[in-house]
């Protein structure tokens, strides 16, 4: 379920308008048609081989398989009408991109050893390709203009056995630089994707029942934010993911946080270019490297804080006091030039999943149960309508 960018205006009437109806989009997954720990055969095929970790806390939401379907199928929709005429089809969100660059992630050379686990071993190291985006669906949007920014990691060269079929070295990690996400059941989700694509009017504007007071103001945060440069900017998984296997196996959640404080004011002059966050990443990198902290927060259920900390509940942080973070890797961006158009091109047609991962950074809660058909099915869709053949990359592309 990626990052739905909302109209401003409509943010407003949706803090409103939630308000007087008392809605809110905090409700939890209830008792549904699902069985046991998997989706019953009546629901969506491709979700079909997902498994609830009940002992982490997952559990399905009401018609999730069903909704899931009507989601995909909204979103493919979205993407056939938007590009029918209008070749290559992008992404659904996050369309525009500031940049694409080759980085190294390093692992610290130690670790506690609770972090040992997966891709987290003292001294590991790998290539990257990073994607820097902005959240809306209008990859014309002028970078000026408030939205969520995105941060999307594949690390090359991961051994072991992966969840999903088509990339076999690959480790994805996605986050945007707010910690939470603003929306929680599936079907509200559907709700306010499909209000929104309506050409009703009527339609549109019932689009904050779906959301709640919670949701709209997680949403106007997000949909608010203004930053100077890419390189400069904090960013979350904002839902959880598995640490390890078996019995020692416990939930995460990770950022990328960068290694100096720097200056992330947008500046007066910056907003006379519509992509200026592309030229600010050039500008930097042109000269100098660029550098992340990657941290991870982990629950200790042992203590009534940690228990409480969920990982259905996408609009609730995990406040540091109860998880605290700590720094697994560093993430080196060496000074490099990026914008050429033929790079440009391959990090378009990369797919980035949270599902691309090993058996121990598993993905966890509903939002990511539905990213994983939904990233998959659009992937496959935008690569069939633009001619593409996926190819798996290795970190020794040229350009």
């Amino acid at each position: 379920m990626p990052p739905l960018a909302l109209p401003p205006n409509l943010l407003i009437l949706a803090v409103l308008l939630s308000s007087l109806v008392f809605v809110t989009a905090c409700s939890a997954p209830q008792d549904s048609a699902v069985a046991n720990t998997k989706l019953s055969g009546s629901q969506l095929a491709p979700a079909s081989d997902i498994e609830f970790d009940a002992e982490l806390g997952e559990s399905p939401w009401p018609e999730e398989g069903a909704t899931t379907l009507a989601i995909t199928e909204s979103i493919q929709q979205t993407i056939k009408s938007r590009y029918a005429n209008d070749l290559p089809a992008l992404r659904h969100v996050h369309s525009k991109a500031h940049g694409c660059v080759l980085a190294d992630f390093q692992v610290n050379k130690t670790l506690q050893n609770e972090h040992q686990q997966g891709i987290f071993q003292p001294g590991a190291s790998y290539k990257a390709w990073i994607r820097f985006s902005n959240g809306d669906s209008d990859a014309t949007r002028e970078d000026k203009e408030g939205d969520g920014r995105g941060m999307a990691i594949k690390l090359m060269g991961v051994s072991g056995e992966k969840l999903l079929p088509d990339e076999s070295h690959t480790q994805d990690f996605v986050m945007i630089n707010h910690p939470v996400f603003f929306i929680n059941d599936p079907q509200k989700y559907l709700s306010l994707i499909e209000s929104l694509s309506s050409s009703n009017m009527l339609a549109r504007l019932s689009a904050p029942f779906a959301l709640g007071i919670e949701g709209s103001i997680i949403a106007a945060k997000i949909n608010g934010k203004k930053i100077r440069n890419p390189l400069y900017t904090r960013y979350w998984s904002m839902v959880p993911y598995q640490l390890g296997a078996g019995s020692n196996r416990s939930a995460m959640k990770y950022s990328a946080k960068p290694c100096n404080q720097l200056d992330n004011t947008p500046q007066s002059d910056q907003r006379q270019d519509p992509n200026y966050l592309r030229t600010a990443m050039k500008n930097h990198l042109d000269t100098d490297n660029a550098c992340f902290d990657f941290l991870i927060q982990t629950r200790d259920t042992r203590t009534a804080a940690g228990s409480a900390l969920s990982v259905e509940m996408a609009t609730n942080e995990w406040e540091e006091s109860a998880a605290p973070f700590f720094k697994v890797a560093t993430i080196t961006i060496p000074k490099q030039d990026f914008d050429k158009p033929e790079q440009h091109k391959f990090c378009e047609n990369l797919s980035y999943t949270p599902w691309h991962s090993v058996f121990e950074h598993r993905p966890l809660g509903g939002v990511n149960r539905i990213r994983k058909v939904v990233y998959t099915s659009t992937a496959n869709l935008r690569r069939s309508m633009n001619a593409v053949t996926p190819t798996e990359p290795a970190g020794n592309e040229v350009f």
